[in-house]
Order: structure tokens, then C-alpha cells, then sequence
């Protein structure tokens, strides 16, 4: 049972969290460990912890747009994508996103995490960040059976065993998997040697956040906060929007936090702070909290009428995301496929819960086919130069013309030199085992038919957004502009694999696989009918980081190697938003990661950095 406002507010807590998502109850239950530590955590959304639509695997998307789950943000209009508005699903409930995702669970590449490093950030290194990530991690392996069956190949070294998240390989795969992963090996691509531990270039099958014991999802909620629930040093408020952070000034030009206002039922209150408040709010609220507190661009602050407090240009800014878009197969109806399009059929959705009540059923199903590859392989070596030196060439000239935001040219260097050096994963392949049809649908499905999409993903994009409040009223969402396709190699990056995974349609055993392409369809061919089509189908990845970045503050960093906002004493920040760099990984597991490592710098346990 979650706490009750009466206990927020009547005493100061060592720490109050913001924030009760993956990281926030993460870093939250782990300074909790220590009783004499007294943690507060503040969630804008409920306590749902035995609510089916979010335990039960297999209803990819069911949450979004329902304000029961749900921030429900939306972009402002896209130029580059054909003006359209994108609907971006944030988890506003206990647990966060973790517990509206696709409970998808892989790990980035080594070199991703040790970019990090190199942008100026000590200690922020692969060793670190997979050390944090075996203590999250209470890893399942798969039956013999299933093991032989889905290719469901492992390194026991790469997992943690003991730790609260629950992770294994899904009990249901879809049909389709393993004869598009014979595909992929058939056109040359190479099983991914140990994807879980860094070196994820290739294809593999891989694990998400299911209990193999009890077939149900396991996020933040019942892996940090259920098991600590009764701690008394530990209490966490539900519905607990919070308004800002109050801060004094000091004589030595900092500023320090003393309490946080938020809204509890419609009332105004607030709880004071003994040592520190730990932001965790997400790449989308982080940076908002910030602003109305006083703490971020006096160009963005000043219009609203807010004093400027902190003068941080950075916050709101670098913002980075994955996208994606999709082709999609129909599959025969004769051969009994089982697809999430089946459930649309009432009666087969009832039996299916009946039989994932007993561990067994199509309800066990996760994606776990991904394949992630450097964007040579997509095209040829030869276009790919071609392609990514006219990038290097803007860049280039972007920077003599003063164009290039501080910090960025240090990126964009890091960026260019994976794809020069073919050693990134920019480009993702995913099975889904159904009608993508989340967002702005080109093409509606047929009723009755089994589909089955594989989304071409980009991980790596050049363009950079940003995310700042528009009132001091913190019930109106920030205005989001992600510049989707506003670089021109992200578009084309996009197109090109899109063409690959038509290549891979031609090959075996895939080409018997499905009937036909249904989107975008034999009328979409040329260069320019690929690109519209992408700018159409275009979606969002769920992926948005690096809003508040961990970099030097000559160059737009937002906090330190200690997660520390510049010019505080006592305000980190501990969730995506810190990322400095993307990485080619889904960002479940990096936020877990950030979380751990929050905690041990706030505990000591990792030496600050001076």
C-alpha cells in the first residue's frame, strides 16, 4: 500500500525522489537498503500493481492514449515528416515505463557505453554499467526444449541470477522468427557473438522482462518498490504531480534545494529535504521540473516570467530518439498462425487468458528476434561512404558557419566514426508478430488475416530535439520537437533498410514464409515513393534520452559525472535523460543501469569525481 500524504508532509526525508518509474524506484529502494536512510518517492500516476492490462504480456500497445496509463504527449508538427503530430506514450503509473513497454530486455554495445566515457564522464564506462545491470537482473534460462526450438542461444557470464527484475526468454514465439533469422544467416549476416555482454553486432534471439515462473510482466513496480513496500524508511506517494523544486541561494553561487511542491488530490503541498532531491521523471519531465524551478535557458525561462535561478542552456536540449517504420506480410490464414491479430477475435482472447492463467497460451509471447547491424551491411560499403561523407561534409560546414550547438561537433566525431569503422548497430531489425499498426496506419489490416511486420529501425540519428515548458502551469505538457528527419542521413538510412529487408523477402526460407507485401506495397519502388512512404508510416521507438546531458557544462551538459545538476549543491538527476550519447539498445535496461549507479554515487560506493 502506497503512503498517504500525511506521511510526505509531516516530517523532512534524507532524499525525495521525483519520479516513482524505472530509475526513480530503482535509485529509491537502493538507498532505502540502508535503514537509517530516509526516501521519499513522488508519482504523478497510481498504484496499479494487480492490474491485468499491464501484468499480462501480449498487449503491445493497449495502454497507450488511455490517461490510466498513459502522459499521452504528442509532438508539435514535423516539417520533414509531412507535418504530422506524433503521439508519444510515457508510463504514468507506479512503475513507469517499465511497466507500459514491450518488455523488451538487451544491452547496447560496448562501444556505445564507452562513448559515454569519452564525452567527458569518468567512470561511465561498459565494466560499470554492466556490473549495475547484473545486480538488476534475476535471469531464467529457457527449457532445453525451447532452447533447441527458438534458438534461444545464451552466455550465462552476460546475466545476474539473483537480482529483483525478473528476465527470461518468452515461453511463445511466433513462427515467423526463426525462419527470418535463417534468412538473415542465408544473406550473410553473422549470429551476434555475445549480445548480452557488448558484442550484439549480428542477429539473436533475445530475453525480455517476463517471470518465467508466472508468465507476467516484471518492471520497476514489483521488482524495487513491492518488496520494500513495508520498509518504513521507505514511502512512496501515488498521484503526486509534482509542481517544482524550491531552492535557496548560497553566498558560493549555488543554489540548494530545501523542499519540493507537488499536487496530491487536487491540494498543494510540500515535503522538505534533508539532503538531496533526485530527479527521475524521464528524458520528457525532467527537463520541465527543471525549468519551472528556475533551472535551465533564461531564453526559455524569461517569457514564462520565471526567474531565472540556474542559467542552464542545456536542459530541454540534444534530445535523441530511435524511429522506426515497418514492413508488413501477410501471412495464409490455412496455417493456423497465431498473431497478435487474432485476438481482435473476442473469443480467442478469452481462451487465451484462460490458458496463460495456467502457463501456457499465446499470452506468453514477447519480441525476440532483433538483429542489429552497421549501416554498410544495410547497403554497400561503397554507398554507405558515400552516404555518411556527405553527412561529415554538413556537419563540417555547419560548424564554420557557427551553426553547431556546443558539444555537438564531440558527438556528431563519435557518431561518424562508427559508421566510417562499421562498428555500430544504427540499424535494427525486429520481428513483430503481428499488424504494426501503432500510430498513423498507411494501409488498414484485413480482418480475419494473420500479419507479420518487421520494423526497420534507426538508433543512431543525427537530428537533435528539444523539450521545454510553454507555462508555468505544470499541468500543461512541454512542447516536444524531436527534428525527426531533418538530417538527411537519417532518412536515408531509413530507405535503405527498408530496401535490405525487401532484399531479404527474395531469400529463403522467409520467401515461403508469407503470402505477400501488403505495406507499403508493390506501388511503392522508387527512391522517392520509399521516401514519402517512410515520412507516412514513420513512428516513434519510445526511445527519448539525453534531454538533460551528462556532459561538461562548456558544452551544454546539464550534469556532472556525479549526476549532479551544475550550480546545485543537493539536485541529481538519475533517469534517460542524462544520456550523454544514444546507444543501439532499447533503453529499459539503461535506465535500471543509470538507477543502480546513482544510488552507489550517492552512497559513496562509487568515488565522486572532482
Amino acid at each position: 500500500m502506497s503512503a498517504t500524504v500525511e506521511e510526505i508532509t509531516s516530517k523532512a526525508f534524507d532524499y525525495v525522489v521525483i519520479g516513482g518509474g524505472t530509475a526513480g524506484l530503482t535509485v529509491a529502494a537502493r538507498l532505502a537498503e540502508d535503514p537509517s536512510i530516509t526516501v521519499a518517492v513522488l508519482e504523478a500516476g497510481l498504484e496499479r500493481l494487480d492490474d491485468p492490462v499491464i501484468n499480462i504480456p501480449g498487449q503491445f500497445g493497449k495502454h497507450f492514449g488511455d490517461p490510466k496509463y498513459d502522459w499521452d504527449f504528442h509532438t508539435v508538427p514535423q516539417v520533414h515528416a509531412n507535418d504530422r503530430e506524433f503521439p508519444w506514450p510515457r508510463g504514468k503509473v507506479l512503475g513507469g515505463s517499465s511497466a507500459i513497454n514491450f518488455y523488451g530486455w538487451n544491452h547496447p554495445p560496448k562501444q556505445d557505453v564507452d562513448a559515454w566515457e569519452k564525452l567527458g564522464n569518468p567512470g561511465w564506462n561498459w565494466e560499470r554499467f554492466s556490473k549495475s545491470l547484473k545486480k538488476t537482473e534475476g535471469f531464467t534460462p529457457p527449457t532445453d526444449e525451447n532452447a533447441a526450438r527458438y534458438k534461444q542461444v545464451f552466455n550465462p557470464d552476460a546475466h545476474g541470477t539473483s537480482g529483483p527484475l525478473k528476465t527470461s526468454f518468452p515461453g511463445f514465439v511466433m513462427a515467423g522468427d526463426v525462419p527470418f533469422q535463417e534468412t538473415l544467416l542465408n544473406a550473410g549476416v553473422k549470429i551476434a557473438k555475445d549480445p548480452m555482454n557488448g558484442d550484439k553486432i549480428g542477429t539473436c534471439m533475445s530475453p525480455v522482462t517476463l517471470d518465467a515462473k508466472t508468465h507476467k510482466r516484471s518492471y520497476a513496480a514489483t521488482a524495487f518498490y513491492q518488496p520494500n513496500a513495508s520498509k518504513p524508511n521507505f514511502r512512496v506517494l501515488c498521484d503526486a504531480l509534482v509542481h517544482r523544486i524550491i531552492v535557496t541561494s548560497s553566498n558560493d553561487d549555488t543554489v540548494e534545494a530545501k523542499a519540493v511542491e507537488f499536487e496530491h488530490g487536487g491540494v498543494t503541498y510540500a515535503v522538505s529535504v534533508k539532503k538531496e532531491v533526485v530527479v527521475s521523471a524521464g528524458s520528457l519531465k525532467s527537463p520541465q521540473i527543471l525549468e519551472l524551478s528556475g533551472i535551465g535557458d533564461k531564453r526559455v525561462l524569461g517569457p514564462l516570467g520565471i526567474q531565472t535561478v540556474i542559467d542552464l542552456p542545456g536542459v530541454g536540449s540534444n534530445m535523441q530518439e530511435h524511429i522506426h517504420s515497418s514492413v508488413i506480410f501477410e501471412l495464409d490464414p490455412e496455417l493456423g498462425h497465431e498473431t497478435l491479430d487474432r485476438l481482435a477475435d473476442n473469443a480467442y482472447a478469452t481462451a487465451q487468458l484462460a490458458l496463460h492463467a495456467v502457463g501456457k497460451g499465446f499470452l506468453r509471447i514477447g519480441l525476440s528476434n532483433y538483429t542489429f547491424l552497421p549501416f554498410s551491411t544495410i547497403t554497400s560499403p561503397e554507398r554507405a561512404r558515400e552516404f555518411v561523407g556527405r553527412q561529415r561534409q554538413r556537419i563540417e560546414e555547419r560548424q564554420k558557419g557557427g551553426s553547431l550547438p556546443p558539444g555537438l561537433k564531440e558527438q556528431y566525431e563519435l557518431q561518424l566514426g562508427k559508421f566510417e569503422r562499421d562498428e555500430g548497430g544504427e540499424c535494427e531489425l525486429i520481428c513483430f508478430p503481428g499488424y504494426d499498426g501503432i500510430g498513423d496506419d498507411v494501409i488498414a489490416p484485413a480482418a480475419g488475416k494473420p500479419y507479420m511486420s518487421i520494423l526497420l529501425c534507426f538508433n543512431h540519428l543525427f537530428g537533435r530535439g528539444t523539450v521545454h515548458a510553454t507555462s508555468t502551469d505544470p499541468h500543461v505538457q512541454p512542447d516536444i520537437d524531436p527534428h525527426y528527419l531533418e538530417e538527411k542521413l537519417d532518412l536515408d538510412t531509413m530507405v535503405e533498410t527498408l530496401k535490405f529487408i525487401r532484399g531479404l523477402a527474395e531469400l529463403e526460407p522467409f520467401k515461403s514464409f508469407f503470402v505477400k507485401e501488403v505495406v507499403p506495397g508493390s506501388a511503392c519502388t522508387t527512391d522517392k515513393e520509399i521516401e514519402d512512404y517512410v515520412k507516412d508510416s514513420l513512428k516513434t521507438t519510445y526511445h527519448t534520452t539525453s534531454t538533460l546531458s551528462m556532459l561538461p557544462r562548456e558544452l551544454n551538459g546539464v550534469v556532472d559525472p556525479n549526476l549532479r545538476v551544475y550550480g546545485t549543491k543537493n539536485i541529481r538527476v538519475a533517469d534517460l535523460s542524462i544520456v550523454p550519447l544514444h546507444v543501439a539498445a532499447h533503453t529499459q535496461s539503461i535506465a535500471y543501469a543509470i538507477g543502480e549507479q546513482a544510488a552507489d554515487i550517492i552512497l559513496g560506493r562509487i568515488p565522486p569525481v572532482n
